[in-house]
């Protein structure tokens, strides 16, 4: 085998690495989030709940996808003693927000359409993931974007060294 093909087989699994890294980091980040989907009327709500302690976390997160985008959508959380502690006018297609978690129990993400139309939206809401849980999203992005430079770089010494050979 080729020097130059020993180099792609080495660069081709640093990617692979830096995809299964992405998708395992994109697992655990995700796995303590709740989600839901579903059609949104005029006055109805999609109601999605959450168990949060305030001794593993102090933040929350929530995030509020608009398939197709109408105005007219509100996102709120309540806390465990239905109190709204957060109300946003979801204004694009992705919204993602940050909230308090005072106390422990049960959240929820409130999807509100004020809208005449049905409008399929889809929601989470969660812990916010912790360092750890993040730094591997970098990690696997770092990774991958090493392995398409060696790739690259890979390729090119390909192409000399077969130039070389013709001479």
């Amino acid at each position: 085998m080729q020097k130059s093909g020993i180099l792609f087989v080495i660069v081709g699994s640093i990617v692979g690495v830096g995809i299964i890294l992405s998708f395992y980091g994109n697992q655990v980040i995700f796995e303590d989030l709740n989600k839901g989907e579903g059609q949104v009327k005029f006055a109805e709500n999609l109601i999605i709940p959450v168990e949060l302690d305030n001794t593993e976390t102090q933040t929350g997160i929530y995030a509020v996808q608009i398939i197709n985008f109408k105005e007219g959508i509100t996102a709120k959380i309540l806390d465990p003693f239905d109190k709204e502690i957060e109300s946003q006018l979801i204004d694009e297609e992705v919204f993602e927000g940050r909230f308090n978690i005072t106390v422990s129990g049960i959240y929820k993400l409130v999807i509100e359409n004020t809208n005449e139309e049905e409008i399929k939206v889809f929601g989470v809401i969660g812990p916010e993931p912790d360092a750890g849980k993040k730094s591997l999203g970098f990690i696997s992005l770092y990774i991958l974007i090493i392995g398409l430079i060696g790739i690259v770089g890979v390729a090119i010494y390909a192409i000399k060294n077969r130039k070389k050979s013709f001479s």
